[in-house]
């Protein structure tokens, strides 16, 4: 993470690596790029890897009256698109990062190769019942004791994860979001939970003709797994492969069967095009 741009919500930092076909990363809440570290260095041999922070997370600008929904997170994310030369690249989004890959494709116009969701805030109704909390009294989160914030935290990310997450990762995660500045951006983010924009949306899906893969943790307790179901429903011909043994963060939990499991669809992506064909393999669930 190397580089720095301009963006309409502030700079953002990003950073490229490998060679082939251009895959571009993106992350939720309340993590970073960092959360796909594991993964890039399984794949970047393979492929031409593009990461970024969004706006008011990890190594990007957090500042007082931050637009940091969703919205604008698919916005920043058609803007770095545009920046980068990135006219077709294959889109993998985590968490808020999914509905940014889908808005950045459906409602901002950017076209893609593929587009690849893992563990997605896509479907209404969304967000923990510590987060929905958390989001009506923001002004009061956001003032406590420093300690009170970091062990709140820590015990929400714990939860992530159906392996216990290594301190190291957690206390990456948890940094960006500490001291007079971080702190209230936490809270800043979660306040502007835009449960309208999934809803927008979800409209869209059925109207999906590029290749969609849904990658979801089987025991993942902040977005149920149900959830990849109906996707799957609303998006023609998209496929959903359930991991065992990984949570809400299953880049994290299994990332040599995540990693195995999105170059099998990307490769699969690339494979379709090469043909001339369009849309996923298919509608079927299945484990991994």
């Amino acid at each position: 993470m190397t580089e720095r741009s301009p963006s309409s919500a502030g700079r953002i930092a990003w950073g490229a690596v490998g060679d082939g076909p251009d895959v571009v990363l993106v992350h939720g809440t309340p993590t970073s790029s960092i959360i796909w570290n594991e993964v890039i260095e399984r794949l970047q041999g393979r492929y031409r890897i593009h990461v970024l922070d969004l706006p008011g997370y990890g190594q990007s600008a957090q500042y007082e009256g931050q637009e940091v929904r969703l919205r604008s997170f698919a916005r920043i994310l058609a803007e770095f698109l545009v920046d980068r030369g990135l006219n077709h690249p294959h889109l993998v989004g985590h968490d808020f990062g999914a509905a940014a890959v889908m808005g950045a494709h459906l409602i901002e116009g950017r076209a893609a190769a593929s587009i690849t969701v893992a563990d997605g805030v896509l479907l209404g109704p969304w967000g923990t019942p510590y987060s929905r909390h958390v989001r009506n009294h923001e002004a009061v989160f956001a003032a406590v004791p420093d300690y009170i914030h970091r062990a709140s935290l820590a015990a929400h990310l714990a939860t992530a994860v159906h392996r216990p997450m290594p301190p190291t990762l957690q206390s990456a995660l948890i940094e960006p979001w500490t001291g007079s500045i971080g702190q209230p951006a936490y809270y800043r983010q979660v306040a502007q939970f835009d449960y309208e924009y999934t809803d927008w949306l979800e409209s869209r899906y059925p109207q999906l003709d590029i290749p969609v893969g849904i990658l979801w943790g089987e025991h993942d307790q902040w977005v149920a797994p149900s959830v990849g179901d109906r996707l799957c429903d609303l998006a023609p011909g998209s496929s959903l492969r359930i991991l065992p043994d990984a949570g809400h963060f299953s880049m994290v939990d299994c990332p040599g069967l995540f990693a195995r499991e999105l170059d099998m669809l990307l490769r699969d992506h690339e494979s379709r095009a090469a043909r001339g064909e369009s849309g996923a393999t298919s509608g079927a669930s299945q484990s991994a």
